[in-house]
């Protein structure tokens, strides 16, 4: 007997889980009819499905492509970061102000069990990103603007394990690997109160990031700022530091965060 036949199961619910596992298994965005011929399931009752799991955030549509991706929600459960709902909903505002201005592309990130997780992204005119969709994750806090943050809030010992469990891997031929010169670079990092990322992960791009605190002073998450290089000169770092530094500002005081005079 197949599950669907079980009388004490319901139908609808096997499918959307067949639709979900299947689209999680993917390394990449699905179209509808990849899904299609490879999930049991009648068209029009797949259309229903794939809509009410993108309603409820289990999964993404692309926009631009209507292309289909495991939505945050999923990301969420299958963490146990309820919290991020929250840090997502106070940044919305400062994230999509941030875009408006720039043009450029803005992320949120968060960091759990020491790695980064893109939780959102406004996508500038350049469709340059951070990760290649939300919810990715990236383990090479040496090579990225939102792990510099990371790593200047951290306890000097903590950062010093941490470091040597990842590692400091070559990203591109920019990326720090001499840990003396990446202490430089934290230092820096903690001075300005942002982080910079010169084609560190990716060539041709650079990005900033500054920090969000909690009501508690616990720093929760980042915003950032990625352009590629021909629209982010050097000349501009100061000047899209200092935006991305407010809006993680704005966001941290909609969490409650006060900080000290």
């Amino acid at each position: 007997m197949g599950q669907n036949d079980n009388h004490n199961t319901v139908t609808a619910i096997h499918r959307a889980i067949d639709v979900m596992e299947f689209i999680s298994s993917s390394q990449r965005e699905l179209s509808f009819s990849e899904i299609m011929d490879n999930v049991d399931i009648p068209r029009q009752s797949l259309i229903r499905i794939l809509n009410t799991l993108c309603i409820r955030g289990f999964l993404d549509k692309s926009s631009r492509r209507g292309l289909y991706r495991i939505g945050l929600k999923f990301l969420y459960l299958g963490h146990g970061l309820p919290d991020k709902f929250e840090l997502r909903t106070a940044a919305w505002k400062s994230m999509k102000a941030l875009s408006q201005k720039t043009g450029k592309t803005i992320e949120l990130s968060s960091l759990d069990r020491d790695q980064l997780i893109l939780l959102e992204q406004i996508r500038g005119t350049e469709e340059i990103s951070l990760y290649s969709r939300v919810g990715s994750v990236i383990p090479y806090l040496h090579a990225v603007s939102v792990g510099k943050v990371y790593l200047a809030l951290m306890d000097p010992d903590k950062r010093r394990r941490v470091l040597k469990k990842i590692g400091l891997p070559a990203m591109t031929q920019h990326t720090i690997t001499d840990m003396a010169r990446l202490e430089q670079e934290i230092q820096e990092t903690q001075a300005r109160g942002y982080g910079f990322e010169d084609q560190e992960l990716r060539e041709g791009v650079r990005r900033v990031a500054a920090p969000v605190f909690n009501s508690t002073g616990k720093h929760v998450g980042c915003i950032g700022l990625s352009a590629a290089v021909f629209s982010f000169e050097l000349d501009d770092l100061d000047t899209y530091g200092r935006m991305v530094r407010e809006a993680a500002e704005k966001t941290s005081a909609e969490l409650g965060y006060v900080s000290n005079p």
